[in-house]
């Protein structure tokens, strides 16, 4: 009985396929997780703008 070739493009394709996605976001979480870390732990909340605020200017008079 005579064996075929191995058909490596259909191999790479299946692996491309199954793999590429995967590292996509393998790298996404890693970017996402530097990112983080750069900007550090210390991340305070912006305060809410209040009406009184003389920084806000008041475009529409009531």
């Amino acid at each position: 009985m005579e064996r075929k070739e191995t058909n490596w493009n259909r191999i790479g394709l299946a692996a491309a396929v199954v793999l590429v996605p995967g590292g996509f976001l393998l790298g996404a979480a890693l970017v996402a997780r530097r990112y983080r870390q750069k900007s550090g732990d210390d991340s305070t909340p912006m305060p809410d703008a209040r009406d009184d605020d003389p920084a806000i200017e008041q475009t529409i008079s009531g």
